[in-house]
């Protein structure tokens, strides 16, 4: 009763929270639309499981295998919709990903024809008509196998475009903690148990059904029992991810917009002409790189170069304290700046051997230094928001990775040195 009562709950909670992601969808960005679909496939098969556990299945013949292909849906909506999320680009050809949920379902076509009796027979004794044996064989032999690779392959191709998500903004962005998509990893995680789950409660399965007394010394009755709480754990994952979306994902701001998308396309040429005298000093590097460009389209720069323009780049951000912009991102600088965003970020990793995220930091973290030093009545959150730091967590972060020490700990260190001298 618990368990039917908890699937219950969590199937209802995921129809409601895949309509809320719907209302919420961003016409810049639609991946809450890919996420309420993800979400409404789970509470779909949760739902099933509910059928199942309640016995309505036997009382609804029509209903049975009807979900069989759903699980072919899991890995492609997670993967597009994380690729939406992380990408300003989305090609026509992902349309591709949902072919084997298409020939699962054209598979399964002529087994929903078929009559409630025939599926009633199949579902509760073991088939003997050719047919009822074709079909076990393609949902228990073919499709849980498939499906188990499938979503493994996706898997390992979610992780991937999350790690890759989390260098690309380190080298674009100057505060990454609203866009790290660290729910998503949590989510991941939840997901990659779930995973695990699914195969071992299969694989025991495989030896469960022609069980006559034992497997490896484990009685039929003790594996049969596995089967079930792996299931069982598996079913209590599905409402767990419902409530990790329910608290995160609706509160994902929209990491790549319109707006922002040009802006990174058109940094590589334009030049931000609205205050020339901020660029004058950098323009004999700008037309360098610019020749450079035309000549050695694909070359990286010179190390003489990268060090001009680093040089060049420093300057400018400590002229006017751009490091204090809490949103400062690469593409924003390169912008003002006039050089290209590529340029840039290779100038900032080559010379300072730092991504864009660090460097922009440890420049805050000087400036916090200084204020710490001087402004004695400033507490560390004032102090944190001053710098250009979103949050006193990741002041925090940044602050002891750049001096090995807290905020805290510095201050009372200055002091120590103030007294003694």
């Amino acid at each position: 009763m618990i368990e039917f009562i908890l699937l219950l709950l969590g199937s209802a909670h995921g129809f409601y929270l895949s309509f809320a992601l719907l209302t919420k969808n961003n016409k810049e960005n639609n991946a809450n639309l890919l996420l309420a679909l993800f979400v409404f496939v789970l509470a779909l098969r949760l739902s099933f499981m509910v059928l199942d556990v309640a016995g309505f299945l036997n009382l609804s013949p029509y209903l049975i295998e009807l979900d069989a292909p759903i699980a072919f849906l899991f890995g492609p909506l997670l993967f597009l919709y994380v690729n939406k999320l992380t990408s300003p680009s989305f090609y026509k050809v992902n349309i591709l990903h949902f072919l084997p949920f298409i020939l699962a379902v054209v598979i399964s076509l002529p087994f929903y024809w078929q009559s409630a009796e025939f599926k009633l027979a199949w579902f509760t004794d073991t088939p003997t008509t050719l047919l009822g044996l074709w079909y076990l064989t393609i949902f228990d032999m073919i499709f849980i196998p498939l499906k188990l690779v499938i979503l493994a392959l996706y898997i390992v191709c979610v992780y991937q475009r999350l790690i890759q998500h989390r260098t690309d903004i380190a080298d674009d962005f100057s505060n990454v903690e609203k866009i790290s998509l660290t729910w998503l990893m949590r989510l991941f995680s939840t997901i990659v148990l779930l995973f695990l789950f699914w195969v071992f409660s299969e694989t025991i399965e495989i030896y469960v059904e022609p069980c006559s007394e034992s497997v490896m010394g484990i009685s039929c009755g003790e594996l049969e029992s596995i089967v079930i709480g792996l299931r069982r754990l598996a079913e209590y994952g599905l409402v767990i991810c419902f409530y990790l979306i329910s608290i995160y994902g609706l509160k994902q701001p929209v990491i790549f917009t319109v707006n922002r998308i040009t802006k990174i396309n058109d940094s590589k040429n334009i030049i931000d002409l609205s205050d020339e005298k901020k660029i004058e000093s950098i323009t004999e590097t700008k037309e360098q790189l610019m020749i450079r460009d035309e000549k050695y389209q694909n070359s990286s720069l010179t190390e003489e170069l990268s060090a001009k323009v680093f040089d060049e780049i420093t300057r400018f951000i400590n002229q006017d304290n751009l490091y204090l912009d809490s949103e400062l991102s690469l593409s924003q600088l390169a912008l003002q700046s006039g050089f290209s965003k590529h340029h840039l970020s290779q100038a900032i990793n080559q010379c300072a051997n730092k991504t864009f995220f660090d460097f922009i930091n440890y420049l805050r973290v000087e400036y916090a230094q200084s204020l710490l030093h001087r402004e004695h009545k400033m507490n560390v959150l004032e102090v944190s928001v001053a710098a250009g730091f979103n949050s006193r967590s990741s002041f925090y972060n940044a602050f002891k990775k750049h001096t090995q020490l807290t905020p805290s700990q510095y201050k009372k260190q200055r002091r120590l040195k103030t007294c003694t001298t």
